[in-house]
């Protein structure tokens, strides 16, 4: 479960995230790069949004390493049963969902057939050219294979990579990422590697990687050991926090965020009293092309310099883990407790120490 069956030619869109590398090494990289799947993005801001086939049917996708399963909404139409019933964990806290079957997930020319995923109760809203936004892809299937987010060509790529010797570092992908970004477990016992230390004005604070959240949240309590009091909290604008449940909180100014090598400057994070993690979104993400093997735990992030003429567009209003100055609604699955199919510990709470 959770592999995709890639068909034998590397996809030629591929090639064209790789023509910024010197020829010396292209030819190299080019023969390392063993399948590919490439795809466009539907949206230009926020989290990104794939065209995927659900069942034979054209949806829109949100994709994360931080989903521990491959999540779909109860659409009409679509006629998925309840299997068994499974307890989830979301940035909001925990809910209830039952797994179910789908028949086939194409992601371009690769197809998986026969997939559990987690069955969410709730309609999809409409993604751009009127998909419906049926799914969000995790870890049990990104988790076989490197990801690489490209800001420029506004496209990304799950393929496999060759690990023999004379293949270069999967990091020279990208033309000055710096030093890899070491990924871990939340908690030292869970498979998934995506969660990285940067440090926030100065703080080292864990955060976990997901690109299928709009914006970043930081624990209020890690906020209040950086000096942040609730009365200077107060004088920030107040958010709501969507994924399953909803969160109050607020939107604070921070000086300095640094990841490896890579510094932002003057940016605004979500403090939130109640959330279960630290989450590193797209707010922060799209300064960057974003390339991950998430089964060595590594991230290598390359400044993203946009062209002259760049104007930045809204995000979606909705994705599965998303914060606005509004009222939101969303969901999204973390660490579930253990299911017969899964017969594993269930995961502890984090602890989310900084």
């Amino acid at each position: 479960m959770g592999r995709l069956s890639f068909g034998r030619n590397i996809s030629s869109a591929f090639f064209t995230l790789l023509a910024f590398i010197p020829s010396a090494q292209a030819r190299t990289i080019h023969d390392c790069v063993v399948m590919s799947e490439v795809l466009p993005f539907l949206n230009p801001a926020g989290a990104p949004v794939i065209h995927v086939g659900i069942n034979g049917h054209d949806v829109g996708a949100f994709f994360s390493t931080f989903t521990s399963r491959t999540s779909v909404l109860n659409a009409k139409g679509f006629d998925f049963y309840k299997r068994d019933p499974i307890r989830t964990m979301s940035v909001t806290g925990t809910g209830g969902n039952y797994l179910t079957s789908v028949d086939s997930l194409q992601i371009g020319q690769s197809v998986l057939k026969d997939l559990t995923a987690i069955l969410v109760d709730e309609r999809p809203p409409k993604a751009p050219e009127g998909l419906l936004l049926m799914a969000d892809i995790g870890w049990d299937i990104l988790g076989n294979y490197h990801l690489l987010i490209d800001r420029y060509s506004q496209e990304m790529a799950i393929f496999s990579y060759d690990t023999a010797q004379d293949c270069p570092d999967i990091g020279t992908l990208l033309k000055n990422p710096g030093p890899f970004i070491p990924l871990v477990s939340f908690d030292g016992e869970s498979p998934q590697l995506n969660q990285a230390t940067v440090l926030l004005d100065g703080h080292k604070v864990d955060m976990q990687l997901n690109t299928s959240a709009n914006r970043s949240i930081i624990q209020q309590w890690v906020a209040r050991k950086m000096g942040i009091s609730r009365r200077m909290l107060a004088q920030d604008d107040e958010i709501r926090v969507g994924a399953g449940e909803v969160l109050l909180g607020h939107r604070h100014h921070f000086n300095t965020l640094q990841l490896g090598s890579h510094t932002l400057h003057d940016i605004t994070l979500d403090v939130v009293p109640d959330a279960e993690f630290n989450i590193l979104g797209m707010d922060v993400l799209k300064h960057f092309n974003v390339l991950i093997n998430p089964m060595k735990g590594r991230l290598w992030l390359e400044d993203f310099k946009p062209p002259p003429d760049y104007v930045e567009e809204k995000a979606l209003p909705w994705s599965p883990t998303h914060d606005r100055l509004s009222i939101t609604h969303a969901s999204e699955e973390k660490q579930a407790p253990p299911t017969q199919d899964q017969g594993t510990k269930p995961a502890p709470r984090p602890s989310g120490n900084p």
